[in-house]
């Protein structure tokens, strides 16, 4: 049978959709009472894991980068759940603020937040791929910074420079592309871009 190792290897140089549905495969009896435990229902802790999975898929490239796959998944399953419940605590808002919120979205702001959106991504889809590693388990994956030193072997304080080079990046594709926003922008992150 193929190691952990080389399934990652497969995943990430190879595109290799076969070994993904291995990896998938081993970790999903390990993990499923684990999601199931804290989500407390079987089919949202399946999605919770599919999903999981499908960044993993999103984001196969860097899957080398990654030091220990099997802490990873559960620290990134266990945020996913976090997160989870955060958003159903979340679903019993205020009807007064859903009202003021379409109120105040009309199509004219839905596109400029479309554009902003997409440069913004854009700047994010161009960082070096170990910066962009790092942003991802930090912003999207919600993980700590000690965590992510951990699972990539690196110490806090390369975490903490990568990440100061990522946001002064996309600030500064931000400042380039929305001059008229420069007032919302911190002064240390327009000058990075110079």
């Amino acid at each position: 049978m193929k190691t952990i190792e080389k399934l990652v290897v497969l995943v990430a140089e190879k595109d290799d959709q076969a070994a993904f549905n291995d990896l998938f495969r081993h970790f999903f009896p390990g993990l499923f009472p684990f999601v199931l435990a804290i989500v407390k229902d079987k089919q949202r802790a399946e999605e919770l894991i599919h999903d999981v999975f499908l960044k993993l898929w999103e984001n196969r490239k860097m899957l080398t980068a990654i030091q220990n796959i099997s802490s990873y998944i559960f620290i990134a399953s266990r945020h996913a759940c976090i997160s989870f419940t955060r958003k159903r605590k979340q679903v019993f808002t205020d009807e007064i603020a859903d009202e003021l919120v379409y109120t105040m979205v009309t199509p004219e702001t839905d596109l400029v937040s479309t554009e902003n959106m997409t440069l913004i991504e854009e700047a994010i889809r161009s960082l070096p791929p170990k910066c962009l590693l790092i942003f991802r388990l930090i912003k999207e994956e919600q993980l700590k910074y000690t965590e992510v030193a951990r699972l990539l072997d690196i110490s806090v304080k390369t975490v903490e420079t990568q990440m100061m080079i990522a946001n002064k990046r996309v600030a500064a594709a931000l400042l380039e592309s929305l001059p008229e926003y420069s007032s919302n922008i911190p002064s240390r992150a327009q000058t990075a871009g110079k």
